[in-house]
């Protein structure tokens, strides 16, 4: 990691470009003050980025893999298809917006051409994307030979939030011997500097009502895979399996479910003080996810958690 240079203008965030860039709301959405996220990140090291976005990907696996139904009921005969939408959020713990890491480092001189040859230690410390946008983060250098400690500037938030949203267009076909396939999609959009961002999942659900009759509750299985890029900037993907149970009460059908989810996600950019291609992975899984939700008529409302809260909603539209 190198050194990281200062932020020389503070960003008014009009809208979250990278959110609207994920939920494909946006065909390139600006940020006042000439500022986005590409441009925030061009200004860190690896080890500086990784701690600031690292809440967009932990948060980015569970928003995806919501609402991936509205009951556990699928008919054993006949052909259906359903068109539809679902919104989802997921909801940050407060430390999210913060961040602080410690690193040994063998040359301090990648932060600070005056401490070329010393070793020591880098204290990294500021706001997260979704933290204070008033705030810079800081680099504290405390070389082992001793003398005061350096600071060099980071980058502040992008925009201060806990909530982050996502967006889902959905189609399905199926009720063919407990079988539903659905498909979440969106036409290739070009969203100018960032490239082209494509967005494409799908999935199965199986019933065994079909199978064991007289049951009190309807139940389901099922896995979905998801994948979408983001020009040059966002490689990820994220993949669901889950078994959920429904019962229907009059009008209202009321379901629960439980997931095992993972998600992976590669963010690249180009740091303009070195013009060093910077690239980092990172993942995020939840291993126990529960669900709870309802249905009326087309509509759904449901809230999800695992390591964070997601609530999401939908509505799906059959033939």
């Amino acid at each position: 990691m190198k050194k990281i240079l200062p932020l020389n203008s503070r960003p008014w965030p009009v809208v979250l470009t990278l959110v609207l860039a994920m939920t494909v709301l946006s065909t390139g959405a600006v940020l006042a003050g000439d500022q986005d996220l590409e441009e925030l990140l061009k200004q860190v090291g690896e080890e500086y980025a990784t701690a600031y976005a690292s809440p967009f990907i932990e948060a980015f696996g569970p928003n995806q893999n919501s609402a991936m139904y509205q009951s556990a009921h699928i008919p054993w005969g006949g052909l259906t298809f359903g068109i539809g939408v679902k919104v989802m959020g997921t909801h940050l713990n407060e430390a999210d917006q913060s961040f602080q890491k410690t690193i040994v480092v063998d040359d301090l001189g990648n932060f600070e051409p005056g401490l070329s040859g010393q070793s020591g230690t880098a204290i990294l410390s500021g706001p997260t994307i979704f933290g204070d946008t008033g705030t810079t983060g800081s680099v504290t250098l405390v070389p082992d030979a001793g003398g005061p400690p350096i600071a060099i500037a980071g980058i502040p938030g992008l925009v201060d939030t806990r909530f982050v949203p996502f967006f889902a267009p959905e189609a399905s076909v199926g009720d063919i011997f407990g079988l539903r396939g659905t498909v979440r999609y969106f036409p290739e959009v070009n969203l100018g500097s960032y490239g082209k961002t494509k967005y494409f999942g799908y999935g199965l659900q199986w019933s065994p009502n079909g199978l064991l009759e007289n049951l009190p509750v309807d139940l389901m299985v099922g896995f979905f895979d998801q994948e979408l890029k983001v020009g040059t900037l966002i490689d990820s993907s994220a993949q669901t399996y889950f078994a959920a149970v429904s019962k229907s009460f009059g009008p209202i059908t009321a379901y629960a479910g439980y997931a095992s989810e993972e998600s992976d996600m590669t963010v690249a950019y180009t740091w303009v003080d070195t013009g060093e291609a910077i690239s980092f992975d990172a993942s995020a899984q939840q291993e126990s996810r529960f669900t709870v939700g309802a249905k009326l008529a087309m509509f759904n409302v449901e809230m999800a958690h695992g390591d964070l809260t997601t609530y999401s909603a939908g509505a799906m539209f059959g033939f």
